[in-house]
């Protein structure tokens, strides 16, 4: 009976229990993933929160104008179509010609690009309505509700050396205080339960907030 007692697993049992992690594994992995997902889309709102609060100081440090810009296909804010090194970077304009220009500071935001905007898209999946606060002009759903002075949507931002955010044209004229207020749109979704929907809001004095939007309550919360 001791003998008996004592044996080890038969091979079939081995098989059941191996069985049962493995359909274990295959219900958790999606939420696991989705986790991710939305941490990494979290993080990334951060980043471009952060990109506006270091603009933003930099601009008062320095007393020049810095420049915020954005996007899938990120370019400068002078018109030239210059491609940018990262979808979210922070221009030093010394000069003030909205122009990336030898000898002007250029910093991207992101030291990693593809993974930290892998699987992400600029714009809303869920999201039925834009932030509350945000004061831009543009639809949330194109991933950008700024816009310059004359109200054509832009992807970029212009902060003062007094540190105020500006609209800012193509031509690089500058809006009134007041105009810089808008939001950044993201989303990490397809049609997925628990996907999400980011915005990162730029008050028209320079604040940014990160928000997430609630599917539960069709809201936006932060």
């Amino acid at each position: 009976m001791k003998h008996r007692a004592q044996r080890g697993f038969s091979l079939i049992e081995l098989m059941l229990v191996i069985a049962i992690v493995g359909i274990a594994a295959a219900l958790t992995l999606p939420s696991w993933d989705r986790m991710q997902s939305n941490n990494r889309a979290k993080a990334t709102a951060r980043m471009i929160a952060n990109a506006f609060q270091t603009a933003r100081t930099q601009a008062m440090l320095a007393e020049e104008q810095h420049l915020v810009m954005w996007g899938a296909a990120a370019v400068d804010a002078c018109g030239t179509g210059l491609q940018l090194p990262s979808p979210i970077s922070i221009l030093a304009d010394a000069d003030g010609d909205c122009c990336i220009d030898a000898g002007e500071s250029l910093l991207s935001v992101s030291a990693n690009p593809t993974r930290d905007f892998a699987g992400l898209n600029w714009g809303v999946t869920f999201a039925t309505a834009s932030v509350p606060e945000d004061t831009g002009r543009g639809a949330h759903t194109t991933g950008s509700s700024f816009s310059d002075a004359l109200g054509t949507q832009t992807h970029w931002i212009a902060f003062r050396n007094d540190g105020i955010p500006v609209g800012l044209s193509s031509a690089c004229t500058l809006g009134q205080v007041g105009t810089g207020g808008g939001g950044v749109y993201l989303t990490n979704g397809g049609t997925t339960s628990g996907e999400r929907d980011y915005a990162v809001v730029l008050t028209s004095l320079g604040a940014p907030k990160v928000y997430s939007w609630d599917a539960s309550n069709n809201a936006w919360t932060n």
